[in-house]
């Protein structure tokens, strides 16, 4: 009777067992001695994740990194309005030099310079999403400049410069 008392209390969030063991918050028939070290529930071995200061829930975790996005959602439309325009340009002087070992050279440096031109147009605000819009943008331009410009798909130089650019704008922007 007593064991099923205890069982109830646990599936209510009591504190903990007679023994010490208690539910996890997420898993109600999992026994648990560990604790998140920030808002104390208990969590399983499923549930916690490991942290520089112990274990901790994935809510509280979500909610520390959520603090550290400060972007506002116009921030997405405004690198987006930044970021195509240069990433045309870009591309268009790929295409235009037509060698693709200038692509090379181009493609990261033009990442970089429409990841910072971007991140500085939204006032240096970290988003989650802010290196995808960007990275998007460079794509559908390089696709316009190939298909609008060139006339195909399939430009040597134009593949490797959109390559290059994606990964040196997701190499900016991811950190940022």
């Amino acid at each position: 009777m007593a064991e099923e008392h205890d069982h109830a209390l646990a599936k209510d969030h009591s504190p903990a067992l007679a023994d010490g063991l208690a539910f996890c918050v997420n898993h109600p028939t999992e026994e648990t001695g560990l604790r998140c070290n920030r808002c104390g529930d208990p969590i399983c071995p499923r549930c916690a994740v490991h942290t520089p200061v112990g274990y901790r829930c994935k809510n509280c975790v979500k909610d520390q990194q959520s603090a550290f996005y400060t972007g506002l959602p116009v921030d997405y439309m405004i690198a987006a309005v930044v970021s195509f325009p240069l990433a045309v340009a870009g591309a268009f002087i790929t295409a235009l030099l037509g060698w693709f070992l200038f692509a090379i050279f181009i493609g990261p440096a033009a990442g970089a310079l429409v990841a910072d031109l971007s991140w500085r147009a939204v006032g240096r605000r970290r988003s989650r999403y802010l290196w995808l819009v960007v990275c998007a943008s460079i794509v559908v331009a390089t696709f316009a400049v190939a298909v609008f410009w060139v006339g195909y798909l399939f430009h040597i130089g134009l593949i490797i410069y959109v390559a290059l650019a994606v990964s040196a704008a997701y190499g900016r922007l991811r950190l940022a």
